[in-house]
């Protein structure tokens, strides 16, 4: 069992996809998850390419902005001293390793997986 795991559902606002200055490639998708009725809740969350899975390109080729997706992933805590400060900062970001579109299925009452 995983301690350090969360699942979102929600639609993606906006997607952005830039490599960083080793090369890596980096997605980040703005994830609006309603609140209520009325109000969402936005989250931040990043998917990076390694050597053994591409999963940014693969998130930036496959979602688009409106599509309601499912993101699997954990909660993580980077811990830095910006250049000129004295004080380290710390930092919580989502990242994702799993990012499906799904779409509502009114004959099950729940949300499933699509292929684009």
């Amino acid at each position: 069992m995983l301690t350090n795991q969360f699942t979102l559902l929600g639609r993606v606002g906006w997607i952005d996809m830039r490599y960083s200055e080793k090369g890596v490639g980096v997605t980040t998708i703005n994830l609006g998850v309603k609140k209520n009725k009325e109000s969402w809740n936005n989250f931040f969350i990043k998917f990076f390419n390694t050597q053994k899975n591409e999963l940014a390109d693969k998130v930036m080729n496959t979602i688009r902005e409106g599509d309601y997706v499912s993101v699997v992933g954990k909660i993580s805590e980077s811990k830095f001293t910006p250049q000129g400060a004295e004080k380290e900062v710390s930092k919580i970001e989502l990242v994702g390793w799993k990012c499906e579109r799904v779409e509502y299925d009114e004959l099950r009452s729940e949300y499933v997986p699509v292929s684009r």
